[in-house]
């Protein structure tokens, strides 16, 4: 096995346990890799300004692929540079925008590292579920109609689970090759530009950095993680990855979240090699 020099990370349900703390062993063990070299990217559906609370909890001037993958930005001390910036098309966006409009769904719209939604009764509660499992902040928009022609680094439709599958299946039947629609927590339908997941956030970082695919580790739990476990030469779910993720990575940890599975990841296939 070569040796790792590129270690991408996804946060919820991966990196942070399920009281979106951050386990003292995660943090030791990258911290430990960052020493002999090894770089440390944290590859997120989040946009940048909440990825960045995780980077500072770790004590590590990390890399980011944010918005599943639609940003790849260089380190703080580097000046957070913008490696990549693959926005969603603004004709896709218009559409999904007229869809949650017309159906009173609460839609995110990222752009420029800000995210905006229209208020209402149905939409306030995943209002909450997001801000609090993200630390978020809405722009409350009276109509994102005026977002008509933008093209957004991301939109998230929020759903409960069986709506937001049913929209799964149906916007990947409409949009087709238009746009990349993926799911990740039980609520969000994530739609980014076609060709852009995590994968190809990572893929691209790599040859930036020079690096081949047999350098990186990557470690995620959710679907919009397989892209991302299919780029790396080392590929990890940790141990409660849902059963379609693991059987796309290459490794599968013993431990969960809970139990600091990054620790295990990178003690067993990046500080051992």
């Amino acid at each position: 096995m070569a040796k790792i020099r590129l270690i991408a990370l996804d946060i919820d349900g991966t990196l942070l346990d399920d009281r979106k703390e951050l386990p003292a062993a995660n943090r030791e063990a990258l911290q430990e890799a960052s020493r002999r070299g090894i770089l440390v990217a944290i590859a997120s559906g989040r946009m940048t300004p909440t990825i960045e609370p995780v980077e500072d909890r770790l004590g590590i001037d990390c890399i980011v692929i944010a918005y599943n993958g639609g940003k790849v930005l260089g380190t703080r001390g580097e000046g957070r540079p913008v490696i990549d910036h693959r926005p969603v098309p603004a004709a896709v966006s218009d559409e999904i925008i007229e869809y949650s409009r017309a159906h009173g769904h609460l839609l995110n719209f990222y752009h420029e590292d800000r995210l905006y939604a229209e208020d209402g009764a149905g939409r306030r509660r995943f209002m909450e579920i997001y801000s609090s499992r993200t630390g978020a902040r809405y722009r409350i928009e009276p109509d994102l109609s005026r977002f008509r022609g933008v093209e957004p680094t991301k939109l998230i439709l929020l759903a409960d689970p069986p709506e937001r599958d049913r929209l799964h299946d149906r916007f990947r039947a409409s949009f087709g090759p238009r746009a990349f629609i993926t799911k990740s927590d039980p609520e969000y339908l994530e739609i980014m530009a076609p060709g852009v997941d995590k994968g190809t956030g990572l893929e691209l970082l790599a040859r930036h950095c020079g690096l081949a695919a047999e350098e990186v580790l990557a470690v995620g739990d959710a679907e919009n993680d397989v892209g991302m476990l299919r780029a790396a030469g080392v590929g990890v779910a940790v141990g409660n990855a849902q059963p379609h993720v693991k059987s796309q990575a290459r490794f599968v940890t013993e431990g969960t979240n809970n139990d600091g599975a990054v620790a295990e990841a990178v003690r067993r296939w990046a500080l051992a090699s």
